[in-house]
């Protein structure tokens, strides 16, 4: 665990980040990851490397510098017995160094022991509040920071809550919730109940559990705000600040998928449907969803709820088509558009129809609410420039 040298270049660390009020604001998501440890985070557009010298201890200001995020390398056999496998005692520890008020709420991250707490503490004279989230992991634990001024703290608290959601431990781990996600419920979801879903003519198992649709919701509508101020800012960071929002969504439900990506692949190549194919399989059961808007400010039901309902709107749908199409091994990526109020996939296959160039690549259109072939789009809605790529992969 952190000694008190190592407390001290942490607190050093924090109180420096704070002064750099200079840095320049970035267009793009901070997406980065350490190359040390493994772990990675997708941060908010505009929010800035800190002071990062030491891969043990780095930090991310937001564009005011009135918040931050720090994640610390923790080593958990140098402190008390047991630490190395329990976040809360990892919590309890970094509390008191900190000097912090909190209490630590055990759960469990990717099979790792986890804590979240909330916390309040002073660093170079401003008052602070945010949250403590530790993870052990063996050989290095993890502790996440995420705090802001007390006077921002209302302001940045959806932000600090979704940066700790970005983070994830290895590369394996960022096709699954984040940690805040599997705190507010556990994943795999742990009361699923037997259902199936109309596919090809028969019916196939789909267990659902309403709880976990509620978690994925609770993320929608926070990165939903998270992403609101973005839209009165210039084309290109509100675009990147769509991304994102995207990104994060895909993310939370791409592991919720998995078991009926499965299923479908099973069903396709029993029925004995020419891999080929399968894109347009996919897009043609997907079209026959009701078309239903949640409405709200995010005005998007996350995937796993499409699936359940059978029913969505344009960019829901054709993030579950996208994230369907990754599981069953064909790349895709989500395109949307301000101007035509609309969103559509593209897919990297061969075949006839429009295609958008995207990072290099010409990917064919899919439409998902409309009973159209693979290829096919609106001739309304076909000048290129009116829509923008993108990767929800991480990568």
């Amino acid at each position: 665990m952190l000694d008190n040298e190592s407390m001290r270049r942490l607190l050093r660390s924090i109180t420096i980040a704070f002064l750099l009020l200079l840095l320049a604001w970035s267009a793009g998501a901070l997406a980065a990851v350490n190359p040390v440890y493994g772990y990675s985070v997708d941060l908010p557009v505009g929010w800035l490397e800190a002071d990062n010298s030491n891969p043990d201890h780095i930090g991310f200001l937001s564009p005011n510098a009135d918040a931050m995020v720090q994640i610390i390398a923790l080593d958990p056999g140098a402190g008390a017995s047991g630490a190395a496998s329990s976040g809360p005692l990892l919590a309890l520890h970094v509390l008191d160094q900190l000097g912090a008020e909190g209490e630590p709420d055990a759960f469990s991250y990717q099979d790792r022991s986890a804590a979240i707490s909330e916390l309040a503490f002073t660093t170079g004279g401003i008052e602070v509040q945010g949250y403590l989230v530790t993870i052990a992991n063996g050989a290095a634990g993890f502790a996440i920071l995420a705090f802001a001024a007390i006077d921002s703290y209302e302001t940045a608290h959806d932000y600090l809550l979704s940066a700790i959601d970005s983070f994830s431990l290895d590369e394996e781990s960022r096709r699954y919730p984040g940690p805040v996600s599997q705190y507010f419920y556990p994943f795999p979801a742990p009361n699923a109940r037997d259902a199936s879903i109309r596919f090809a003519g028969s019916r196939l198992p789909f267990a659902v559990d309403a709880n976990e649709i509620d978690a994925t919701e609770v993320l929608v509508d926070r990165e939903a705000r998270v992403l609101a101020p973005y839209g009165a800012l210039d084309r290109e960071t509100a675009s990147n600040a769509w991304r994102r929002y995207f990104r994060l969504i895909y993310r939370d439900n791409y592991m919720r998928l998995e078991p009926l990506a499965q299923a479908i692949g099973a069903r396709l190549e029993a029925d004995r449907v020419p891999r080929v194919d399968y894109p347009q399989e996919l897009l043609s059961w997907l079209q026959g969803f009701d078309y239903v808007r949640t409405g709200g400010l995010a005005d998007f039901q996350p995937p796993i709820a499409c699936l359940a309902t059978e029913s969505g709107d344009c960019d829901s749908l054709a993030m579950t088509y996208v994230i369907l199409l990754h599981h069953l091994g064909f790349d895709a990526i989500l395109m949307t558009s301000d101007r035509y109020a609309h969103a559509i996939a593209g897919v990297d296959v061969q075949g006839p129809g429009a295609r958008f160039t995207f990072e290099g690549r010409d990917w064919l259109v899919a439409e998902l609410t409309a009973d159209v072939p693979l290829g096919l789009i609106a001739a309304e809605m076909a000048d290129p420039d009116g829509w923008i790529g993108v990767r929800l992969r991480l990568r």
